[in-house]
């Protein structure tokens, strides 16, 4: 029986593992985008913009920031170790 719980165990920490890993990714992969909003927020400071060219700059920082909610919604685990889906 002791071998049993150790095997759930392994199997147990094994699965955590691997939600560990990909939610690594996941934040990598937030991060990026993170920093593609931000240069696009300094572009838009830094430069004189017309309207029409800052209304494509923020639909271009609202498009990322809707990735990475997405993102990171789907990679959360919920209270029971679940990857929520």
């Amino acid at each position: 029986m002791v071998m049993d719980e150790n095997d759930e165990l392994k199997q147990e920490l094994e699965q955590e593992l691997l939600w560990v890993k990909y939610r690594q990714r996941m934040l990598d992969i937030i991060d990026i985008k993170l920093f593609e909003m931000k240069e696009l927020a300094q572009q838009a400071k830094q430069e004189n913009c017309s309207n029409s060219e800052m209304k494509l700059l923020n639909e271009k920082i609202d498009k990322l920031k809707d990735q990475v909610n997405a993102l990171d919604s789907e990679s959360r685990k919920n209270e029971d170790g679940k990857i929520l889906k």
